[in-house]
């Protein structure tokens, strides 16, 4: 909301105080009290606009706590944007007494530099290497690659492409999952889409999340200069938050180009299924998997049944509705670390949904929640892999009557967390 007040008061006038919020919100199912739902935080962001309440440890504990899952906003009869209220919250605590000293740190000093984002990667990545854990929590840690997925990837030059792409990576897929960004590029050449991989930077999300709308700013310039001279006719994620991310430039920073920018990014899924089509498949996979839907592409972009008909679309493989699949697996970026044993809770529904299907492997469009989700079954003594929707379909544009295994999936996907080494 950019410190806009007045929008704010505008949603904040909207709830009517039903509570209808808390049928759905994952944080109050598991908290329990009133200070934890939606329509408290309503009340409470108007107090602060009164002047009845100040930006306390306690107001920034409840703000803090909210997912943005938009669980709320869906259900809300009124369709109060809490999400927004929270953020323009969270943005005046920062205006008004500044960062903490390791938030500011990591979103202005590092998040804003790629150089210095890498060699975080890096450091994390030897880390981990060790083999030290010093709690639980550190498992989220994410499990970096020492190169980032641009310096790696395989692009090839289409004679006579019918689009030309621009390829938003993201930092999970630069970082951690590159066999999923090679799965975006390889399924883009066999739809005859010309990539490339225009200079980009951080969609943001982090730093809108922590209320630093300074570095969203500089962000968002960074990213659309450098991608809009590329002269695309799309920009394409694999990353809900990314994608939503992106998609939100142009209602945040409403210049032309900006809006401009906005308007051609889409998903992978939404892209194959809406704009180009897929070809024929030549593989088969035999393969059970239920589908997580994430936050950030089912509510915050409109896409759910796109994932669906990619894997209705791949012969032989099955698709098993999980119970409640578009409930918040907990992750919400950095959620897991700074709120451990509340996302573990939130986690463990998720995880019991997906065991109940029996499935083989479970399927997501979201980095992240990918991330999450790995984690939480492995605490689980659950081994099933957890892929992209994207990495599923990469494996049947294979030779022709190609038919691949679960192992076979596995082995090529390389489903473990990668080493310093990798």
């Amino acid at each position: 909301m950019n410190d806009d007040v007045g929008a704010a008061k505008y949603q904040i006038n909207r709830c009517s105080k039903c509570g209808s919020c808390r049928e759905v919100c994952p944080v109050f199912s598991e908290m329990g009290g009133e200070p934890w739902v939606a329509r408290a935080r309503v009340q409470l962001a108007n107090a602060a606009i009164e002047g009845q309440l100040g930006f306390s440890r306690r107001f920034k504990e409840i703000m803090e706590s909210c997912l943005l899952c938009k669980a709320c906003v869906t259900h809300c009869p009124n369709g109060v944007r809490v999400d927004k209220l929270v953020l323009w919250a969270r943005q005046e605590a920062v205006r008004k007494q500044g960062l903490p000293f390791i938030k500011k740190s990591i979103l202005r000093n590092v998040l804003r530099y790629n150089h210095r984002l890498e060699l975080f990667a890096r450091v994390l990545a030897a880390y981990r290497a060790t083999g030290l854990r010093l709690s639980k929590r550190e498992g989220l840690l994410l499990p970096a690659r020492t190169a980032p997925f641009g310096r790696l990837a395989h692009i090839k030059k289409l004679e006579k492409p019918s689009l030309l792409v621009a390829y938003f990576t993201g930092c999970m897929t630069r970082y951690v999952y590159h066999q999923t960004g090679q799965a975006v590029l390889d399924v883009l050449e066999k739809n005859n889409v010309q990539v490339v991989l225009p200079g980009q930077y951080c969609c943001g999300m982090p730093a809108l999340a922590a209320g630093d709308s300074q570095t969203v700013r500089e962000l968002a310039r960074r990213n659309v200069e450098s991608i809009m001279k590329a002269g695309v006719d799309y920009i394409i994620t694999d990353c809900a938050t990314c994608g939503e991310m992106l998609k939100n430039y142009g209602e945040m920073f409403p210049e032309d180009t900006v809006r401009d920018f906005s308007n051609r990014v889409q998903d992978i899924s939404f892209f194959l299924v809406h704009t180009i089509g897929t070809l024929p498949k030549t593989g088969e996979l035999p393969l059970v998997v239920t589908y997580h839907d994430p936050c950030h592409l089912k509510r915050g972009q409109g896409i759910w049944s796109e994932p669906r008909k990619i894997l209705a679309g791949i012969p032989g493989l099955s698709l098993k509705e999980m119970a409640e699949s578009d409930r918040c697996c907990g992750s919400a970026g950095s959620f897991g670390l700074t709120h451990y044993d509340l996302s573990m809770k939130i986690l463990r529904r998720k995880i019991e949904n997906i065991r109940a299907t029996g499935a083989q492997a479970v399927v997501t469009g979201c980095p992240s929640c990918r991330l999450q989700i790995e984690y939480g079954l492995k605490e689980e003594g659950i081994f099933i892999p957890v892929m992209h929707t994207v990495d599923l379909l990469s494996q049947v544009y294979g030779p022709a009557n190609a038919s691949l295994s679960l192992p076979s999936v596995c082995q090529r996907q390389e489903l473990v967390a990668p080493t310093a080494n990798n």
